[in-house]
């Protein structure tokens, strides 16, 4: 459940609208960890000091990075079929890679996220899909 939390922390910070998914994800983990304290401080933050410290938190401790990844790539999946302009998805997504913890922003399929769209200045954005696609699929091909 915490490397869903993070999934949500760091698509609002990217400008996506994910914070009533975040507050009532908190409020489950909370139920289910009531001895949690940083857990449950969040609970009395504001959101965007919430979000700040989840993203603190994350960055400290070890969480599982397979099923963030997975939790990570349905989530974009799903942005990248309803956004229509790919480049700026491309631009959300290389604002999300920024924010990846250091310990995975260079292994794949995240650090796709850091280069896919480069593809779009030397106008090949069926390149640039097939980038993103194999990302988002990373998970599900056994990797």
């Amino acid at each position: 459940m915490y490397e869903k939390l993070l999934v949500y922390a760091l698509l609002y910070v990217t400008g996506y609208d994910t914070m009533q998914m975040y507050r009532n994800l908190l409020d489950l983990i909370v139920v289910n960890n009531p001895e949690d304290y940083e857990i449950i401080e969040l609970r009395y933050l504001f959101d965007k000091e919430a979000i700040s410290y989840t993203l603190e938190i994350m960055n400290s401790i070890d969480f599982d990075k397979n099923l963030f990844g997975k939790e990570l790539m349905v989530a974009l999946k799903e942005i990248y079929l309803e956004q229509s302009d790919i480049k700026e998805f491309g631009n959300c997504m290389y604002k999300l890679w920024g924010h990846f913890p250091g310990k995975i922003n260079m292994e794949e399929p995240f650090y796709t996220l850091n280069y896919a769209d480069d593809c779009l200045s030397f106008g090949d954005e069926k390149q640039c899909r097939e980038l993103y696609e194999k990302a988002f699929d990373f998970y599900e091909n056994g990797e």
